[in-house]
Order: C-alpha cells, then structure tokens, then sequence
C-alpha cells in the first residue's frame, strides 16, 4: 500500500516575496459564500460537510476578517467537549496530476495554552472506511497564539487518483496543556491540476463607492498590506486620505473631498502584489465617477409586500420585501432604511444594477427564497402588520426614496388578505405613490419575489391628471386637487396669481393633492386667477400649464343662505333635489353645511352633509342639492349648466308634505321649509316632476303664498339657476305693488301668477285684500281682516273663489286698511288676466 505524504511549507518571509505558490483552476473554496447551518450529512458549503456547523464563533463556523485579503475564512473553535470533523469531496477522475493545498494558521484564543491538533485522513466515500489519521506538524503547529498564514499540501493517494471520488477527512482535536485552545482557521483551498502563479493581480473594476470615495476591482486577491498604502494610488494627482480591503481583491480608496458626479476622472497605481507576490505593473484606468449612494425618489421601488404568508403554500412561508432598481445607474445599498410604522433596520452591503430586482428577507429565513432570484438577508426585521401598515426606505441622509401603505382593502377581498397572497405594484415606473393602486397577486403561487409582478401593466395610470377642486383652505392656504397624482415636483415659482399672492412653499398632502402656502392673507370675496406651471404626471411627462380661479369664502350670515327650491315629487325614476340660494354680494363657504327633515318631536333629523371643503356659492347664486346630478340636468336640460352637488343621499322628503331643514356648519337650524302639495298652482293638473320656487327671499319660507309651482316654460324645475317664478328684492315707493301687472294663469308667457307685495311704515294695520271683475263683480279674497307687518306678499294665481281659472280681461284688487287709530285707506291696482298664445 503507498503510504500517505504530508509537505508542510512554513514562510520564513512575508507572503508576497514566496514564488513558489500554486493556484488552482479547478476545485477551490475560498469560504466567502454564506454557510448553511447544516450539520453532516448536509452540506455547509457544496461539497463540504462538519460535525457541528454554528451561525456564532465556536464549533465550525465562518469568521469574517480573517480571510487571507481580509474577507471571510473556515474557522474551528476546540473544546474540551468537541473535536471537529470536516469532510470535503473530491473528483480526482477529472483531472491528469491532482494536488491538493490550503492555508491555515492559528488564532489566540483566551489565556489557555493549548494548541489544536490536526489531523488527516482519506476515503473512497463519506459512509465508507477511512484510512488511518496523519497528523499534520507537531503538538506546536497551532499554538495558541496569533499566526500568519502558511500553505500546506497533501498527497493524494495514489489508490485514489484514478477513481470517480475521493473523501479527504480534516480532525481538528483539542490539544494538551491548560486553559482554553487556539482557534484554528482554514483559506483558499485547492484540488486539482495546480499550476504556478507568476501572473501579476489587474484591475477589471473602477467605480464610484461613495460621495467621497472610489472601488478598485483586482483580478485575484491582493496582499493586506501592501494594498493599503495610500501612496500607491494617485486620482487626478492626488493621493487618497486612506485605504481600506472590503474584500480580498477589492479595495476602497477615500479622498475626504466629494467627487463630481459624471466627471472623467484617471487613477493611476501601481506596486500592488498579489498573495504570491506578483506585482501589479503601472496602471492608469480613466472613469466617469458615480455616486452609487446618491439615491433618487422612486429610483428604488417597494415592488411587493407579503405581509400575510401562510404555511403549505408554494412560497416559503416568511415575510419578504421585493425592491425593483427603476433608475438608470447602480446603486449600493449599505446603509439604506427600511422601516414600518414601529421599527426600522438597516440593509447591508449589497450592489443593484438596473433593471434587477431584489428580494429582501429576515436573515434567519432568506435563504428560503434564493430559488426566486437574488437576496438580501436583513437583519432585525421589521415586522409587517397583516392588517394594514407602511413600508418605506429612506437614504443615508434621510431621502424617503419609496413608500408605501397597505390595508385589509388592498386586497380586495378577505380571502386574498387572510390566503397568503401578496401585494403587486402595477407598474413600478411609476413616479407617484403606489399605495392606492397595489393589487392581490395573481400568479399561481400567490406571489412572485425576485421578477415581473403578476399585475403588471405598463399603460396603468396613464390618464392625465385635471383639476378636480381648487379653494382657499384659509387665508393663508390653498388647496389644489387633481384627478389623478401628480409628480411632486412643484416649487413656489410656478405658481402665478393675479392679483398677486406669493407662495412662500409647496407641500404635498398625498399623490393627488397640493398644499400652497402663502407669505401674505389673500383677500376675502376676491376672485384670484391662478396660472400653474411645472405640471408633471406619474411618469415624467410634463402637462399642459394649468388656469384656474380661486374665491376666499366667507362665512355665512344671518340670512346669506335661504331655501330657494324644492322638488319632492319627482316623476318615477328621476331624482329629487333642494336648491339653496345666495342672497347678497360676498361668496359664501358651504363647507359642513346640511339639509335635515324634522323628527316626531320637532328636532331635526337625517343630517345629509352637502358642503365639502372647497365648495363655495357665488354672489346671488344657486346651488342644488341631489342624489344624481347627471340624471337631474338630463331631466331638465334648461338647467345643464347649473351649479348642481351631488350626494349619497336626502334627507326622506316624503311626497305627502314634510319639512326641509338647512342647517349651519355648526349644527344650527338656519332656515325651515313645511313643504305640502296644495302649495301647487290651483290650474297645475300633474304636480309630478314639478317643484316649488321661492317667489321672494326677502319674505320668509314660512309664508305660504311665497311659494309657487315652476314654469312649464322653463321645464316645471330650474335647479342650480334663478327661479322662473321670483320677484325683485327691490319695493318701489307705492304702498301696494303687483309683479307682473298682466300674466297668464296657465304660463304660456312669463309667470303663472300675480304677486301682491304691501310696505307700511307701521306695523298693526289690518287689511283687507280682494279681487273684482272689471264690471265690478267679487271674484276672489286673499286676504280677510289680516294684521299685518311693516311688510309683506300675497298672490293672485287668476283664480276665483271657486277654483276656477278667471276670465282674461282686466281686474281691480281693492285694498281696505285699517289703522288701529281709526285711520283708513284704499287702495284700487289693475291687473290683468292674459289669453294663451
């Protein structure tokens, strides 16, 4: 049997003058990937198998810092209770001359002074029979003290060379002596076809690493040492401040002065060697420098949560963040924040490319979704609420780069919220936020970390933004909102008023809705014209400039606001609706405002809110309250262009009679209506479809004769627009005045009806109103032995006692007075009953 060789080379210089180093181009581990924490018979590493694999610092385990250029190396911890056991499998059939070589050394450990042990030995398989162990060195070999690396060797056997596998068996036992034992650490191991290193390290990357600081890609591992001294690089003539291994063949070198993003910069170096001593030639790379750390809005995106995962599905059930780079150069992650609405961590060291797509994950449970594409374990997760919560990342300097919230509604159903579904951007080009339009997934596997969402759809959210409503908040307070969101990139220079306001800044209450604020009180009743600029969509795009008219609103007065028009029986299927009126010369802030009916007990009931922020009524204008604003104007097309709100629902306005109540922002019963249909013109023959207008808005809703039917001629209804049957505020000097002085009963030409106003200088008369025929015959009495005020109105709808409609010819109306004092007066007024044409 050929005996087992150990050779053993023990450095009498520093690493980089030795030239006799190998390296191989075959089977090699330089221990930088992660470890699975798995135990023999599974594999830590491919290929590699240990007695005892732990995440922590004694066992078998990884130990970042140690690695020949500073990364990570194989690390065991004996003790008096364990002697680690590590197996690696080999494939010698592939190839001609294999070798096999590592590095190691030891670590001090405690104040104990036992070395660890090590010992070799091969075989054909992991579950077969081993050869005899071999100890490489002495008991001193791995003191327990701090070591530099060495290279050892070992012999295959040659029963083993030419077949399919072998196994070789690495012991590290604990030594003799007192105390604690030194840590033993393994590096770049080789099997294979081994040849010499003569070949000098290149660079094959030049980047941008920070705002003040560059990445220095090499080709293989470099020495610790000499790459770190500042005098071997020179950018632009200057020399960094420092130099520090990231990793064993990168380097990062900082100047303490921010770069300029885009400029062409030209590093020179030179007298860099490898492990083997191989010297880098001079060099001189030219690069255009990056801030990879320069983050943007929206460049990344938070493209799918699962907040909600469940067990037995086709996804691991664990939590995860999916990122998608939507921007246009590569970007570092370290030092991001991804938070809740509790919690906040910290990402670690990673680079995103465009167009990539990242999945983060709680470290205990990301290697679970490397199967889906590319991940980022992250450590002290924040945990997502299933019921609704906030996901955001943020900047080094504190730049919120994405954000988004989802609730139980996101999902559109409580099936998908409560079945392991996540939640898919539609498009993550988006610009705006994303928050309202996440969608449930509906890939197969209710889920898809690491590509393309489900639901993606380039074309979502692409119609053009317009002004819903635009208002004075306050004086001090404009509120802008849009159809749809906009990019939030407006300054205070494109907003221009006329008269004048200067904007003193811009904020963004949501994706569709601006707050500006202004330097100055903007005027009350002043009509402002605003021209917007600088309009952007989700998308980049810019939008046409923007003209709009604002009005400060004032509160309402004591008599600003009456009950101008009812509709309360409408024709089958057509909706009803309240007009409310402006009486004087100011605009007026409906915000709050109500209608109500009254309870059994007098008190008002069913408040509807019409008034929303922003909603507004102009000097002498109408505003009509309805269920369906479209069907209402389609009803009455006389009155397409009035001003009509709309709301889920009335106050019950049965058709019987009722009372319509207005009410204040504040509550309070402003003005009442008892509404009934014999309020109805004498002569109107349907009531259906037809309202009661106020005649007058200086008599109150409580007088009945103030109300009459609307014309036919304007469509029996004028919602949102003056009335067709209203007199004027103004009273001329006469006592008595008749409006209009000739009508038609029937509407054929202008109103339906006379109206009577009387002034007196005092109150407590008594009156007498009645009307003869021109022949001199009593035809009607409006009003018998009434007392009255220093004003009021009565109407005349060409009626007789009877009912029925008068003769057209001319009339008298005879008025009697009656002054408590015993004064009297008469007054006689012609009115006249037209014909039909």
């Amino acid at each position: 049997m050929r005996r087992f060789f150990f050779k053993g080379f023990v450095s009498l210089f520093p690493l980089f003058f030795w030239m006799g180093a190998e390296r191989c181009f075959a089977q090699r581990q330089d221990f930088e990937s992660d470890f699975q924490l798995a135990s023999f018979p599974a594999e830590f590493l491919p290929r590699w198998y240990g007695s005892e694999v732990s995440g922590g610092s004694s066992r078998i385990f990884q130990l970042a810092g140690q690695g020949r250029g500073g990364g990570r190396a194989l690390a065991v911890q004996a003790l008096s209770t364990f002697d680690a056991k590590i197996w690696v499998r080999l494939s010698p059939a592939e190839f001609e001359n294999p070798e096999l070589a590592f590095y190691a050394k030891s670590i001090r450990n405690g104040s104990g002074n036992r070395p660890v042990l090590l010992f070799y030995s091969w075989g054909e398989s992991l579950d077969g029979t081993f050869s005899t162990p071999v100890q490489i060195g002495t008991d001193s070999e791995f003191p327990n003290e701090n070591q530099e690396y060495r290279r050892f060797s070992l012999e295959l056997p040659e029963a083993l060379r030419s077949g399919e596998g072998a196994v070789m068996k690495l012991e590290v036992r604990y030594g003799p002596g007192s105390g604690t034992a030194a840590r033993w650490v393994m590096d770049d191991f080789e099997f294979g076809d081994l040849v010499r290193d003569q070949t000098a390290p290149e660079v094959l990357e030049v980047k941008g690493y920070g705002e003040k600081s560059v990445l220095l890609g090499f080709s293989e591992k470099v020495d610790p040492v000499f790459a770190i001294f500042p005098i071997a690089y020179e950018l632009n003539g200057r020399n960094p401040e420092s130099v520090s291994l990231v990793q064993d063949s990168v380097a990062v070198l900082d100047f303490g002065e921010s770069l300029e993003q885009g400029k062409v910069y030209s590093l020179a170096l030179g007298q860099v060697p490898d492990l083997e001593g191989n010297f880098l030639r001079d060099t001189l790379v030219n690069f255009v420098f990056s801030d990879p750390t320069a983050f943007e809005a929206k460049s990344l995106v938070i493209n799918e949560l699962m907040p909600a995962p469940r067990a037995d599905q086709h996804l691991p059930n664990a939590e995860y963040i999916e990122l998608f780079h939507a921007g246009d150069r590569e970007y570092r992650l370290a030092g991001l924040t991804l938070s809740n609405s509790r919690a906040s961590t910290q990402l670690g060291e990673y680079w995103l490319r465009p167009g990539e797509y990242l999945i983060l994950a709680p470290e205990a449970q990301a290697a679970q979704f490397r199967e889906f594409g590319k991940v980022l374990p992250v450590k002290n997760w924040p945990t997502l609420l299933n019921s609704g919560d906030v996901a955001s990342l943020s900047s080094p300097v504190g730049l919120l780069i994405d954000r988004i919230s989802y609730t139980t509604a996101s999902w559109g159903g409580s099936e998908f919220a409560s079945g392991g579904y996540s939640l898919e951007v539609v498009n993550p080009h988006f610009l705006c936020d994303n928050s309202g339009f996440l969608k449930a997934s509906i890939d197969s596997r209710r889920g898809t970390p690491g590509s393309q969402n489900s639901v993606f759809d380039a074309e979502s959210s692409r119609s053009a933004p317009v002004l819903e409503a635009g208002f004075f908040k306050d004086s001090l307070e404009i509120r802008l909102v849009f159809s749809e969101p906009i990019l939030p990139a407006l300054t205070a220079d494109d907003f221009i008023f006329s008269p004048r306001l200067i904007v003193d800044r811009v904020e963004f209450a949501g994706g569709n809705e601006v707050r500006v604020l202004l330097q100055a009180p903007a005027l009350a009743s002043q009509p402002y014209e605003l021209e917007l600029s600088g309009l952007r969509d989700c998308f980049g795009s810019a939008l046409a400039g923007l003209k709009a008219r604002l009005v400060l609103a004032e509160i309402p007065q004591t008599g600003d606001l009456i009950i101008n028009e009812v509709l309360f029986n409408p024709r089958t299927g057509e909706p009803k609706f309240v007009e409310i009126k402006n009486t004087g010369g100011r605009y007026l802030n409906l915000e709050g405002w109500s209608l109500a009916n009254l309870d059994k007990d007098g008190r008002p009931d069913q408040g509807k809110v019409f008034g929303r922020a922003g909603t507004l009524l102009a000097p002498e204008g109408h505003l009509a309250v309805t269920t369906d604003a479209a069907a209402l104007k389609l009803v009455y097309p006389k009155s397409a262009q009035g001003d009509v709100v709309q709301i889920p629902a009335l106050p019950s306005y049965p058709i019987a009679g009722g009372v319509v109540v207005l009410l204040s922002a504040q509550g309070e019963t402003v003005e009442s209506f008892a509404y009934d249909e014999k309020m109805h013109h004498p002569l109107l023959r349907d009531p259906k479809g037809v309202s009661l207008e106020r005649i007058s808005p200086m008599t109150p809703a409580a007088v009945g004769m103030n109300w009459q039917s609307a014309s036919g001629n304007e469509d029996y209804a004028t919602p949102g627009r003056k009335n067709s049957q209203s007199i004027s505020g103004e009273f001329e000097e006469e006592m008595i005045q008749i409006d209009p002085e000739v009508f038609d009963p029937l509407g054929s030409s202008g109103p339906s009806f006379a109206s009577i106003r009387y002034e007196i200088g005092q109150s407590g008369w008594v009156g007498i109103f009645r009307i003869f025929s021109s022949s001199g015959q009593w035809v009607q009495t409006l009003a018998q032995n009434q007392v009255l005020g220093t004003s009021g109105l009565l109407t005349w709808a060409g009626t007789d006692a009877s009912g029925k409609m008068a003769k057209p010819g001319y009339y008298v109306l005879l008025v009697e007075l009656f002054e408590p004092g015993g004064r009297t007066k008469v007054v006689k007024k012609t009115i006249v009953v037209a014909t039909q044409f």
